[in-house]
């Protein structure tokens, strides 16, 4: 279970004592005839298109958008229902601010035309592009050294975002400020770690952690809580402990495996020592991969003959869902019932499944998707 899932699961409340508008409405009537008739001594009935129903039904409108903002304003002070600024309050409580987000990053390989006598120098902040309006600058000085063809060096978006993520090695290949004998460039890791402002959920689930935080006893909480503060696209951490004063962290970024870049800044990050316990060996790593295939055969029931195109297409989503799900966190097992799940969710009379088969996957380890064959068998009676 996630960590936003536990903020879920609290108790639901309400400031209103779960008020509706029906109910308000009811009430106001119900107060209107029972006054008239205390001032009058006669009864009074309203019926549904009495201009004295209709009035009250037009104030109870406003009364009970009063009740909701009430309502609204109450829940705005507990994690679970904040959002937006509302949130962003309550984070400072805890001296916590939404992220701005993070820039893509990669490492770009610079080829001179020949080797050279002398150490060819590559500026910090010399900038490559895909051609697409992605721009990425080197981060630090790199030097090509006497006698070598290539260097390889970070580097990071120009802009902050989700735009540069995702570009595939070989594609950032045009030098936009000149050097002295280099004839290419090209990124040897494909794109990622870009992310725009941080989310609602993001952000309380680091609020949740934060308490961890407070002391560098090195716990698991803590660990995780600050593996994310230092990216917003990590979207899975596992810290484990094999032995004493060995502290190992496995990252996924947006459910999939980070490049080397994000595994260096995240372990550069930790190394401060004011999050690291001075006896902590701390090292980031990249979970160990188990693959698995897919290969099923679907059926859907002849009753639902007129919506069989509807539901091959409800089919073939809810198999993306059940991948991102089966790959997005380190340590969850390979679980076919869980594929039936989505299938038959998506409408299909009935699932034979070869592959996969239940697998139990290591804690510092993720399920990846090798091959994929869904075939659909047809219509059945019923």
């Amino acid at each position: 279970m996630s960590t936003i899932d536990d903020i879920n699961n609290y108790p639901d409340i309400s400031f209103i004592d779960d008020l509706t508008l029906d109910q308000l409405m009811g009430e106001m009537v119900n107060d209107f005839t029972t006054k008239y008739e205390e001032l009058t001594g006669e009864s009074i009935s309203l019926g549904k298109a009495d201009p004295n129903r209709l009035i009250l039904q037009a104030a109870a409108l406003q009364i009970y958008q009063g009740f909701v903002n009430i309502d609204k304003a109450g829940k705005m002070n507990f994690l679970k229902y904040a959002t937006g600024d509302y949130l962003e309050n309550l984070c400072a409580l805890k001296g916590i601010t939404r992220s701005e987000g993070s820039y893509a990053v990669t490492t770009l390989r610079f080829t001179l035309s020949a080797a050279q006598t002398s150490v060819i120098t590559i500026p910090a902040g010399t900038r490559a592009t895909d051609g697409n309006e992605n721009y990425f600058y080197t981060t630090e000085v790199a030097e090509v050294p006497a006698g070598e063809l290539y260097v390889d060096v970070s580097a990071q978006s120009v802009s902050v975002g989700e735009e540069a993520n995702d570009i595939e090695i070989g594609e950032i290949g045009t030098l936009v400020d000149y050097v002295a004998y280099v004839a290419s460039v090209s990124n040897i890791t494909k794109t990622q770690g870009g992310t725009g402002e941080e989310d609602d959920n993001s952000l309380k689930e680091r609020f949740y952690l934060a308490p961890a935080s407070y002391s560098v006893a090195g716990s698991e909480a803590a660990y995780e809580y600050w593996t994310k503060t230092c990216n917003a696209s990590i979207s899975d951490v596992k810290v484990v402990s094999p032995d004493p004063c060995v502290v190992q962290v496995y990252i996924l970024v947006d459910g999939e495996l980070p490049e080397d870049t994000i595994l260096e800044e995240v372990e550069d990050f930790l190394a401060d020592e004011n999050i690291r316990p001075l006896t902590d060996q701390v090292s980031v790593h990249e979970p160990e991969v188990v693959e698995f295939n897919i290969g099923l055969t679907y059926y859907v029931a002849s009753s639902n003959t007129s919506n069989v195109v509807t539901i091959q297409t409800a089919v073939a989503q809810e198999i993306e869902n059940y991948i991102t799900w089966q790959t997005g966190k380190i340590g969850r097992d390979i679980n076919p019932n869980t594929l039936v799940q989505y299938i038959m969710a998506a409408g299909a009379k009935r699932v034979e499944i070869s592959e996969p088969v239940f697998t139990v996957v290591g804690e510092t380890a993720v399920a990846q998707l090798s091959t994929q064959a869904v075939t659909y068998g047809g219509l059945e009676d019923d």
